[in-house]
């Protein structure tokens, strides 16, 4: 049955090539149409896949379409939660890019941007959305200017300055009712009614709210849905509260006519709420047992999701790699067709070729059996590490959801830190498996570059201390100025984010962590040390390996035994080393080496 099935599918896609040669539509040009096919349907896995199938042609075609096919991979990466990954290629794209268009300039800004805005990073955000404004300005495009004003608007709002955010939307506003964009003219009134609401200017909120109901009943139904619910707590601090649940009641139809599944998400908990208020438990009760169950479809969807991307990515790879060595095939047999037309006196090139096609074969027959051991292991982690959390976390809400009229405040809190902290060991897990996957299959990007090592310690740290500041723990850096190194920058940050995170997680209580640099001969040694838990001896050797198991930390942390692992792989494809000394009930300390910026070292490519 496998057998027809892989027949069929080598068959349609065969057929497929055949058809795009009649047609004469380049590879690059079928792979993005199909990836703009997959964004408009909200697959963005198998859009950033197409998008990086296309770069790949593009690399050998045709370099000058790189800038924004790399643009919008860049896009597709940042939906998908990689950062990095995104960063990566955008960064590809500025050095690509020509230097006096400025309405790619402006939209690789705008790309930098929303990056820094999905991490939380708002200050590094609005920089790069005022540089886009300033691009938009430059080539005089209305929509540019526009998008952008309203970008700059959104990071006002997140940082609770509702003042020069209202400013914002009411510019952008202005280029919208030229353009006469009823859809995007409804959300940003909206936007600008939610600010006055955030600021308590009641009056002004329901003027706006009701002008923005208004436009969204012709032209954005999911505006609608918002501008209901914001007039609805309007009306509620109003003391109207029979027009308030009428205007919630409407909001409810509508979502549910339309399928808006995150608006539904944001009115059972508003509903939830209103009825709390008037104490209507039951009622309450029942909305809260609602978000919750939204909830948890929208997160095991979303887990879904990702599993699956991960599968189809493992397999798209062995299909590509049988139908290359079926492609190799053909090339050879066509070979010594030709050549035993040709003459006798060509045989021993025959047998050669023959002897090359069994060693291709070979090597190609091992390459798959790696591939499908590491598919096993990584299938193998994510069946028991991504479940466990899971699991935890539905317990925890169900606890909730079960005893929410006897559960006390202190309760509540604890039962929510557990699933905030379960929530984050589950993140921490799938970067850490993506990162290891993309090591494993050989598709992580290395770039190395110069890199002022004070600087990138120093910023790490400031990421990390957080997490830090939670136990009390301080973090001390001891890094000599002009400690320049070669190294991939996404790497080291890795590496050092999650050697400072095992820090974290192993130190007790109003402890100290110390970061040290080294000179080393041609490179520098850098040194995390904590004054934690220890680790055994027996545990050292194999602290590095995929084996290793994760212990919980002082606090009752948990890990995945992924981090290290994925260190000691990273500091390799720098030319590095990575080594442990530790204490047990004393102190645990890391030490990896990296090159120094005028080591060009060529084993880094080849670790």
């Amino acid at each position: 049955m496998k057998i027809r099935i892989f027949l069929c599918i080598l068959s349609v896609m065969l057929l497929s090539r055949m058809a795009m040669a009649e047609e004469k539509v380049s590879p690059i040009d079928s792979c993005f149409n199909a990836a703009k096919q997959y964004e408009s349907n909200s697959d963005l896995y198998n859009a950033a896949l197409c998008y990086s199938d296309a770069i790949k042609h593009a690399r050998s075609e045709d370099e000058s379409r790189l800038p924004e096919l790399l643009l919008a991979y860049c896009r597709a990466l940042t939906y998908l939660g990689d950062y990095s990954g995104a960063l990566i290629n955008i960064e590809e794209a500025e050095s690509l890019a020509p230097r006096d268009n400025e309405s790619l300039r402006g939209r690789l800004m705008t790309a930098y941007g929303t990056i820094y805005f999905f991490q939380g990073n708002f200050d590094e955000s609005l920089k790069y959305y005022e540089e886009a404004l300033k691009c938009a300005e430059n080539y005089g495009s209305p929509l540019g200017i526009s998008i952008s004003q309203t970008n700059i608007a959104c990071i006002y709002g997140e940082k609770k300055d509702y003042e020069k955010a209202i400013e914002m939307f009411e510019k952008s506003l202005v280029a919208q009712e030229e353009a006469k964009d009823s859809s995007s003219i409804a959300t940003t009134i909206y936007n600008i009614a939610q600010c006055h609401l955030d600021l308590k200017n009641y009056d002004e909120a329901y003027k706006y709210m009701n002008k923005a109901l208004e436009v969204a009943e012709t032209s954005n139904t999911e505006i609608l849905t918002l501008c209901l619910q914001g007039l609805a707590k309007i009306e509620q601090n109003n003391s109207n509260f029979e027009e308030a649940e009428r205007l919630l009641d409407r909001s409810e139809r509508i979502a549910i006519d339309n399928h808006f599944r995150q608006a539904l998400q944001t009115l059972y908990r508003e509903k939830k709420e209103f009825y709390v208020n008037l104490g209507r438990y039951r009622e309450a009760y029942e909305y809260l047992s609602k978000y919750h169950e939204f909830s948890d479809s929208l997160f095991s969807e979303d887990t879904k999701n990702k599993l699956n991307a991960q599968r189809i990515r493992f397999e798209l790879r062995e299909k590509e790699l049988q139908i290359e060595d079926q492609e190799e095939t053909i090339r050879q047999l066509k070979i010594m067709r030709t050549i035993l037309y040709t003459a006798i006196a060509f045989l021993f090139i025959i047998i050669c070729l023959v002897i090359r096609l069994w060693y291709v074969r070979r090597a190609r027959n091992k390459e798959l059996e790696e591939i499908n051991l590491t598919k096993d292991k990584f299938l193998a982690i994510i069946s028991h590490d991504l479940k466990n959390p899971a699991i935890a976390i539905r317990n925890a809400v169900q606890v909730i959801a079960e005893n929410f009229e006897t559960l006390s405040k202190e309760e509540l809190f604890n039962l929510g830190y557990q699933v905030l902290q379960t929530s984050e060991s589950q993140v921490k897990l799938i970067y850490d498996l993506l990162n290891w996957s993309q090591m494993e299959i050989g598709r992580m990007p290395y770039n190395p570059v110069d890199l002022n090592l004070s600087e990138v310690i120093k910023n790490v740290a400031r990421l990390i201390e957080i997490n830090a500041a939670g136990k009390n723990i301080s973090i001390v850096t001891n890094v000599p100025d002009g400690c320049i190194v070669y190294a991939d920058k996404n790497m080291l940050e890795t590496v050092l984010r999650n050697l400072l995170s095992n820090a974290i997680k192993f130190s007790y209580e109003n402890s100290e962590i110390n970061i040290s640099v080294e000179n080393a001969g041609h490179k520098y040694m850098v040194s995390v040390m904590d004054n934690g838990v220890g680790i055994p001896k027996e545990r050292i050797d194999g602290i590095f390996s995929m084996d290793a198991k994760s212990t919980m930390g002082t606090s009752g942390e948990v890990g995945n035994g992924l981090g290290l692992a994925v260190c000691d792989q990273m500091v390799k494809k720098n030319g590095g080393t990575i080594s442990v000394e530790s204490e047990v009930g004393k102190y645990t300390k890391f030490n990896f080496t990296i090159n120094k910026a005028n080591v060009k070292a060529t084993e880094n490519s080849n670790s």
